[in-house]
């Protein structure tokens, strides 16, 4: 499968791929990568793996670098997307939505959370 890098956390060595197939994003963990001293993988990179899925969540798996900075402009394009969806969404005021906090309903009802004896 090929795929551009559209996030990656350095420090965790992790990263997120859109896939060539337009599916759900693929997940990457680098960590036996980086420790073996592999090639440092960045946004913007092209890059060709393995993908495996688990229930709904697709990971990459041997990845290799295609060509960096393959699309080295993707961090302007996603908050170009983000500006645009958000200049299509309506803003609904709250004093003028009928917009319920449930957390706050179930307190006054006296109903716990998922997971807690209420």
């Amino acid at each position: 499968m090929l795929g551009v890098v559209i996030w990656t956390d350095a420090e965790d060595s992790k990263a997120i791929i859109w896939c060539e197939d337009h599916g759900e994003l693929a997940f990457l963990s680098q960590h036996a990568r980086v420790e073996l001293g592999a090639q440092r993988i960045d946004q913007g990179d092209l890059i060709q793996f393995d993908l495996e899925e688990h229930r709904n969540l697709r990971m990459a798996h041997n990845p290799r670098k295609i060509e960096q900075q393959y699309c080295s402009d993707i961090k302007a394009l996603m908050e170009s997307a983000v500006k645009v969806q958000e200049a299509a969404t309506p803003k609904l005021e709250p004093e003028n939505s009928n917009l319920l906090s449930f957390a706050r309903d179930k307190r006054a009802k006296g109903l716990g959370t998922v997971g807690s004896a209420a």
